[in-house]
């Protein structure tokens, strides 16, 4: 996990552990250095989960498709060049499998292809609404890579939104305001106490929102 996204206050160490793992896709990578997928939060692809339901959203995403698979395949990582274009490939005969999307995009960062990352993610968001993880993806990315601060928080915002449970996702917007998005500071404040609103049982943003306000973040 990247400096940016630790902890300041060794307080905060051992609540922060139960949410470190909220970027799954990003932090977790295999013995050779590849950055690998969980399982875990999401589900394989079913054929009875058709995806898109009309005409107009099938043409959307058959254009958002191939703005992403068609795109060439950045040198670098050898493992990780084969992979995306296998993946890519499978992804062409099975546009609904969403793991295989999300990997695409960590893939396509990993390789420094930041467009790439976000038309991958962008298309899991929009076969998958109701799944948080490719919004705090793509929030992360136009956060900390694409610089684009309004999209990263239209992102951030829409995890959140998708899952009032995800702890974690009130402090990437917290850190958002707090370090980059320096016109809408103002909401540092209010964006943790709606987290601890809605996950009252939770001290981890109880205990960021007692150090910002002591002045320690």
């Amino acid at each position: 996990m990247s400096k940016r996204n630790i902890v300041v206050v060794a307080v905060l160490a051992a609540a922060a552990l139960g949410t470190a793992g909220f970027f799954i896709w990003r932090n977790i990578n295999s013995p050779g250095g590849m950055p690998r997928s969980s399982t875990s939060d999401v589900e394989s692809p079913k054929t009875s989960d058709v995806f898109p339901r009309d005409v107009k959203e099938s043409d959307e995403l058959e254009t958002l498709a191939r703005q992403a698979l068609a795109r060439k395949i950045p040198s670098g990582n050898e493992a990780a060049t084969k992979e995306l274009k296998d993946m890519s490939l499978q992804l062409e005969r099975e546009p609904n499998y969403l793991q295989g999307w999300l990997q695409v995009g960590i893939l396509r960062k990993f390789l420094g292809d930041y467009d790439g990352a976000s038309l991958a993610w962008q298309y899991a968001s929009l076969i998958r609404p109701q799944e948080y993880i490719a919004f705090s993806n793509l929030g992360d990315l136009y956060h900390y890579y694409l610089k684009d601060f309004p999209k990263a928080e239209k992102y951030l915002r829409r995890a959140v939104d998708v899952k009032p449970d995800y702890v974690a996702g009130y402090k990437n917007l917290f850190d958002l305001y707090t370090l980059s998005y320096k016109e809408k500071k103002n909401l540092a404040e209010s964006v943790l106490l709606e987290g601890i609103k809605k996950n009252p049982g939770d001290n981890y943003l109880q205990g960021i929102l007692t150090s910002y306000r002591a002045g320690d973040l």
